[in-house]
């Protein structure tokens, strides 16, 4: 009876685990810090979380990533670092994913039947992979397409407000990725500012 009962823990592992708070409470100050204000310009955003949108469906890409973003201009809206990329040219985020709001999944299967993307979903729909894997196509299904505009190219993108909302949702406060966003979108003083 007495194996059953779970132990608590010894003096050195509430040592360590107050230490190791310490320490992720110390480099998150620092980071605040660094940040300066741009910090407080990120906090007060509220995220939007591309992946409870809607529903999201992934297929995994058989053809060039900018064949398939032209094959959906015409049908949906551009997220997160598809939109960044096809507004300014470079993206936030390493792996060149599509990320797309459609207002059904028609497109998808018009993209199946040009043997585009894979014709069965892939299961992993998760956003920002610290893994490798397939380069796939995120659709997120919304009955309502989010506020966009349109690129000198003709491509739909989230408004810059929207896709800085998604950033934050995606990969949380991260000064370097959203002091890139600022900068691109035209939003943050030059480099002699914070």
């Amino acid at each position: 009876m007495a194996e059953s009962r779970k132990r608590g823990a010894t003096a050195e592992e509430r040592l360590a685990a107050l230490q190791r708070d310490r320490d992720r409470l110390r480099r998150e100050r620092l980071l605040r810090q660094i940040a300066g204000p741009r910090w407080h310009r990120m906090a007060r955003i509220v995220p939007v979380l591309f992946r409870l949108e809607g529903k999201i469906l992934a297929h995994v890409l058989r053809a060039e990533r900018a064949a398939v973003v032209e094959a959906l201009k015409q049908d949906g809206v551009f997220a997160l670092d598809t939109a960044m990329r096809l507004a300014h040219g470079f993206g936030f985020l390493a792996v060149q994913e599509i990320q797309v709001y459609l207002t059904g999944p028609e497109p998808l299967d018009r993209l199946v039947r040009q043997g585009l993307i894979d014709p069965s979903p892939h299961p992993d729909t998760t956003l920002v992979r610290p893994w490798p894997g397939p380069t796939r196509l995120l659709a997120c299904i919304v009955e309502v397409l989010p506020p966009s505009r349109r690129t000198e190219r003709g491509y739909q993108v989230v408004s810059s407000e929207r896709l800085g909302r998604e950033l934050i949702g995606a990969v949380g406060p991260r000064a370097d990725l959203f002091a890139l966003y600022e900068r691109a979108e035209g939003r943050a003083p030059g480099p002699a500012g914070p």
